[in-house]
């Protein structure tokens, strides 16, 4: 049962893996902000950048994305309080999904660390790298997390750099990401 229910989530995630390749052009690197796309697919999103020297253009490093999946869960009903029979029924649940983007040239086979002020949350996962994403991470986050973002300051992404020993960070600003979050959650 616990299998099949992470199966579907599963499922959902790498659904939504393909729903996540937008115009970064958009995407603030100051604050989080809710942005929909021409399907009405919504999602809140935050980039970091970095100054060009070559060019002096700002070019796009990494970007992290939330969007809202669904999952089905499973869940017993009372049916006849007397014989105590239940059926077993089907419910969706709203699961917030939160995709990174990191820059090619990550170690892959170190898990990035995700990092909310100076509290560790999770490992990241890779799902694959390309010269448009760069390499995409996922991590299905609950209620703890979503509040602690509310509340942070900072989220930083710690990952390993490929034939180093080094490691890099990433940090983004989570100013205004309760309303973001808010603006996306509203039904």
């Amino acid at each position: 049962m616990i299998y099949r229910t992470f199966i579907k989530i599963l499922f959902v995630v790498y659904f939504l893996l393909y729903l996540t390749s937008y115009s970064f052009s958009e995407i603030s690197s100051k604050a989080w902000s809710k942005m929909c796309d021409e399907n009405n697919t919504c999602f809140i999103a935050i980039k970091k950048e970095f100054e060009n020297k070559e060019s002096g253009k700002m070019q796009n490093i990494a970007s992290a994305i939330i969007q809202i999946g669904s999952s089905k869960q499973k869940k017993m009903d009372l049916v006849n309080a007397d014989d105590q029979t239940y059926k077993l029924s089907e419910q969706d649940k709203d699961v917030p999904i939160l995709f990174i983007n990191l820059p090619l040239g990550t170690d892959l086979r170190k898990k990035p660390l995700l990092v909310i002020d100076d509290k560790s949350i999770a490992n990241l996962e890779y799902t694959h790298c390309n010269n448009f994403d760069g390499c995409k991470t996922n991590l299905l986050i609950n209620n703890d997390v979503i509040n602690l973002m509310k509340k942070g300051e900072t989220m930083t992404v710690i990952m390993g750099i490929y034939r180093s020993n080094k490691n890099m960070n990433i940090q983004f600003p989570l100013k205004r990401f309760s309303k973001s979050y808010a603006a996306l959650t509203k039904k």
